[in-house]
């Protein structure tokens, strides 16, 4: 066993995050909420090349208590980090 808490998995286009401890066939939810069946066979390289779900991450970075990469910080943390860099807003 992992001694991370999630894994990823490929589903509906984006590499989710699930539980670690799912197995074959068992209905699960991803950390932004959707819900998956753990395939049992193994997925191609292709579906292992889709991006990952930006929420997953958001929320697996939360609990592992690591920083948000760069898009998911707002305007105002982006620039209380980078102080005298005016942040760039979409």
């Amino acid at each position: 066993m992992s001694f991370r808490p999630f894994r990823w998995l490929p589903h509906n286009g984006k590499r989710h995050a699930v539980k670690e401890d799912a197995v074959a066939y068992e209905e699960t939810t991803t950390l932004c909420g959707e819900e998956v069946t753990i395939p049992a066979g193994r997925l191609g390289k292709a579906e292992w090349s889709w991006p990952t779900c930006r929420d997953c991450d958001a929320a697996w970075r939360a609990a592992e208590g690591i920083l948000p990469i760069p898009h998911q910080l707002s305007a105002a943390d982006v620039s209380a980090r980078t102080p005298g860099i005016p942040a760039v807003t979409r």
